[in-house]
């Protein structure tokens, strides 16, 4: 038989649930959970571009939460990382340390690698092979830290597909921090959190996992008429120019009886892992009891799957429709099981991304605008330059000044920014405003930062490294602009063209619940979502 917990999450993922309760039956009471969900690479415009098709989740969040149109990243280094980590300790990357999502490091004479939550002492529980992950490489408390530093009886809970994503809501703060190993057929955690797993995520990595993550063949969701929304379901910049239409089979893109590689497949190429995400989350409501004691507790939930399908086929495709599509009718599910569970008026939640995304280079080359992809040979002779100037610099000059004059000539640069430059206390332009918040001297991150630089490409040009059909990672508002959307009994439903940043979502959340907050924070409490 089934258990009570099973049942549970098996229907916050069936296709119906009871019916979430109307503002006007929902409680003024002070919020006992608080979410701070993030949808990776979620761009705005997608959000209105589709605004019709949504009936779930998203259509809740659209009609009855607060919604800030003119939100961004107020920093350069526009990736998963720095962007999560910002939104949870509401300082930029300059200040809480996560800079990249990768950079280096000058160590031993030489320059090392470091992934920003790294932490080798800290191993995975059950994956001894793989590097160990913590919060360690992060300078700065969050918002999870805020609340029990408040109330220790608060309980923290967080999780992602991705580990920099679960790990970054969490912060500094030391609870149920989980993620998916690719591969894997269960969420994992490193003994910096548990020493080993409780036997509620145990059960649901062999029960209710295998249910929700079971899909072999992406089919198409979207409803007869809709697809004129997007591009053609066929381009040959789409992931690997051949498999670019629905339906997608695991076994075109490898071998489909092996179940790691099954894993593999529906981990990098599909929406399935976002269930299960979703799932996990709904469990650990239920088995942790969050929001449902005096205590205020945390739950930070981020969704990644919209990253990879944009990656992989670009934020206008078919298979982002889908992707969304789906995503919307488990938000609905989620919410009305908050509603459920928790109370409507007993939970608060804040909804954003950690970044946008350019669209596909030849895809906007198409339509008349001027884009580009950087070839290998570009990056090579990025590289040579930056090598040759440091080469040849003189004595008497700053090796700094001779890469950057060296940079300007590439016909792929708008600009280059030398350390100094940015240390200095008027910084000469906007941009480079936004690179002082992502900078740091002993982290390096970017194609010349080993040699403090700092390069700007020109807009719509793709760096290109990971051979991907789009990115992002650049300071141009397609990559900085966000949804930022407040929901709950509390917050009052409107839109506001405002101009804010996601360094407000952590004290603005610490203000509803009546968390203090650090006094040095660059974010601002928002104070118009309230009712």
């Amino acid at each position: 038989m089934r258990s009570t917990a099973r049942i549970g999450v098996l229907l916050l993922i069936g296709v119906t649930s009871a019916c979430r309760q109307t503002s006007e039956t929902a409680s003024a009471e002070t919020p006992t959970l608080v979410v701070l969900m993030v949808v990776d690479q979620l761009r705005p415009d997608l959000l209105h571009r589709y605004d019709t098709l949504f009936v779930g989740g998203l259509r809740r969040l659209l009609d009855d939460g607060y919604r800030f149109t003119d939100a961004t990243h107020e920093h350069a280094i526009t990736e998963t990382a720095p962007g999560h980590a910002t939104l949870a300790t509401g300082v930029y990357p300059t200040r809480h340390g996560i800079v990249a999502n990768t950079w280096s490091e000058f160590e031993g004479g030489e320059w090392r690698s470091v992934y920003s939550m790294e932490d080798l002492n800290r191993p995975i529980l059950g994956y001894p092979e793989l590097p160990g992950r913590s919060s360690s490489n992060l300078d700065r408390r969050g918002l999870p830290d805020w609340i029990t530093d408040a109330d220790p009886d608060s309980r923290v809970v967080s999780i992602s597909r991705k580990d920099r994503a679960a790990i970054g809501l969490a912060a500094k703060a030391v609870g149920e921090v989980y993620w998916l190993v690719d591969g894997g057929g269960g969420f994992v955690t490193s003994d910096f959190y548990h020493s080993v797993y409780p036997a509620w995520l145990a059960e649901f990595n062999a029960t209710t996992m295998p249910l929700v993550y079971s899909d072999s063949v992406w089919e198409s969701t979207i409803p007869p008429g809709a697809s004129s929304l997007t591009r053609p379901d066929t381009s040959r910049f789409e992931l690997d120019g051949e498999h670019t239409f629905f339906p997608h089979r695991a076994s075109e893109m490898g071998d489909a009886t092996d179940p790691r590689a099954l894993n593999h497949w529906r981990y990098r190429y599909t929406p399935f892992p976002d269930r299960v995400v979703v799932a996990l989350a709904g469990e650990a409501i239920r088995q942790l009891e969050l929001g449902q004691r005096e205590s205020v507790d945390y739950l930070g939930l981020s969704l990644s799957q919209t990253d990879l399908v944009g990656h992989f086929y670009g934020p206008l495709s078919r298979e982002q429709l889908d992707n969304l599509l789906r995503l919307d009718l488990e938000l609905g599910r989620f919410f009305s099981l908050l509603d459920e569970a928790v109370g409507p008026g007993r939970w608060v939640l804040a909804f954003s991304a950690d970044h946008g995304v350019l669209d596909i280079p030849e895809h906007l080359v198409e339509r008349g605008v001027d884009a580009a992809r950087m070839t290998a040979g570009d990056r090579e002779e990025l590289r040579k330059r930056v090598q040759v100037a440091r080469d040849g610099a003189g004595t008497d000059d700053a090796p700094e000044d001779a890469v950057k004059a060296a940079l300007m000539t590439l016909p792929f640069v708008a600009a280059a920014y030398t350390f100094t430059d940015i240390e200095a206390e008027a910084q000469v332009d906007s941009f480079e405003v936004l690179f002082a918040r992502s900078f740091s001297r002993t982290r390096a991150a970017g194609p010349a930062a080993t040699a403090g630089v700092h390069v700007r490409l020109g807009p719509n040009v793709l760096f290109g490294l990971s051979g991907l059909p789009t990115s992002h990672g650049s300071p141009y508002y397609y990559d900085r602009h966000v949804p930022m959307i407040f929901l709950g009994a509390m917050i009052r439903p409107g839109v506001s063209n405002e101009r804010v940043a996601t360094v407000d979502v952590a004290p603005t959340l610490a203000w509803l619940i009546g968390t203090t907050a650090p006094d040095d924070l660059d974010g601002r409490v928002l104070e118009g979502v309230l009712r």
